[in-house]
């Protein structure tokens, strides 16, 4: 269903000669995309969803007269302020914003920053949402939808980790990330608690590359960034970037 709706989009473009926009995919939504729906001659087409970092992104397709803008896309930002000191997190946000009703397609990436919380949200139900909280976990709060060219996001932080493994198979490098045993990086490999480019992958044999992102859940996101030269006892170095 996913990829038809997404096929459609072109279909539309084409009929109406005008940009058309997905809601707001998660990152293994897109990896299917990406792998699944190719760009057809006639089309410029991307991913954009508020900033270039974002993980939840909207896909549009624009006729081939037309640019790949990314101002184009129809995202908001509603800031919300606190009214006094409390600590709010990520979830409290999102849950009051997915209370008034609407569906979590509708809202991309929520950060804080400087005890504001900035919320990205499709165009046409922004007003909607922000005139439907006054408050968050029993804090009052200020709301203002703005667009999303006018909000610098924070840069994305990282870890940097410098390691060897045996070779790039998914269990070897699992393994001399997150410092377990061999054993018990295959069993959460197969219990499909791993996944590659978003999508979950079950053979511990996995070849790796760089640039691959992999999750392992409970123990977070990293980036196999680069590899190096092989050392003497035949084992391979490995630079990695942890998400923070």
């Amino acid at each position: 269903m996913l990829i038809a709706r997404i096929e459609d989009l072109f279909g539309l473009c084409d009929k109406y000669q005008t940009p058309r926009f997905s809601k707001f995919l998660n990152e293994a939504e897109q990896e299917l995309i990406k792998q699944n729906v190719g760009t057809p001659p006639g089309y410029n087409s991307g991913f954009f969803g508020g900033y270039d970092t974002s993980m939840r992104r909207l896909f549009g397709v624009f006729p081939e007269w037309m640019e790949f803008d990314v101002r184009q896309f129809p995202i908001d930002v509603m800031v919300i302020r606190k009214k006094y000191k409390k600590e709010l997190t990520h979830r409290d946000y999102l849950g009051t914003v997915l209370s008034t009703g609407i569906d979590r397609s509708n809202v991309g990436d929520i950060f804080i920053k400087d005890g504001s919380a900035y919320v990205y949200l499709m165009n046409d139900i922004s007003a909607y949402v922000a005139g439907s909280i006054d408050k968050i976990s029993n804090v009052g709060v200020s709301v203002k939808v703005e667009n999303f060219t006018s909000i610098t996001p924070p840069e994305q932080r990282f870890e940097i980790m410098n390691t060897v493994c045996a070779s790039l198979r998914l269990d070897a490098v699992v393994s001399a990330v997150l410092k377990v045993s061999r054993s018990n990086a295959a069993g959460l490999i197969r219990a499909e608690k791993v996944s590659v480019n978003h999508l979950p992958v079950t053979r511990v044999d996995h070849i790796l590359n760089p640039k691959d992102v992999i999750s392992v859940r409970g123990f977070g996101r990293f980036i196999l960034d680069e590899t190096g030269a092989g050392t003497r006892s035949g084992r391979l170095h490995i630079i990695v970037k942890k998400y923070i």
